[in-house]
């Protein structure tokens, strides 16, 4: 064995969730809600960074459904992954024009400028007006 081997030792790559074993421990939807915040937050931030459809239906909850902001904003911080899907623009449009998304500012305006939903320009008029 080498002298450089000894000392820093051969780096394993670590698999990640959502990868081979790991995705056993992935619930189903009907099951994610039962989980605690922290646990519905991890899940949210390695499927939502994946930006796979099959994990839609988890942000979906997760932006409409939670009652934890911290899931939810997480969600909306990586929405914009999941640009192809034919639900993501209608849903955040209807969230935009029924008055209710005050209490996920600025979160809300920012996933709708990373999908050109809203111009820079009106994200900037937003954010200086909830301070």
């Amino acid at each position: 064995m080498n002298i450089f081997d000894k000392i820093f030792g051969k780096q394993q790559k670590k698999e990640t969730f959502p990868q081979s074993n790991a995705k056993k421990s992935l619930p189903n939807i009907e099951e994610f809600p039962q989980l605690n915040a922290s646990d519905r937050m991890g899940i949210i931030m390695t499927v939502g960074d994946s930006g796979e459809s099959k994990y839609f239906p988890f942000l979906k909850y997760a932006i409409l459904n939670d009652p934890d902001l911290n899931v939810t904003f997480a969600a909306l911080k990586r929405i914009h992954l999941f640009k192809d899907n034919a639900e993501v623009v209608p849903m955040l449009t209807e969230i935009k024009n029924s008055d209710n998304s005050q209490k996920i500012e600025p979160y809300f305006s920012m996933a709708l400028s990373r999908l050109g939903i809203i111009t820079i320009k009106e994200l900037e008029d937003i954010i200086n007006n909830t301070k």
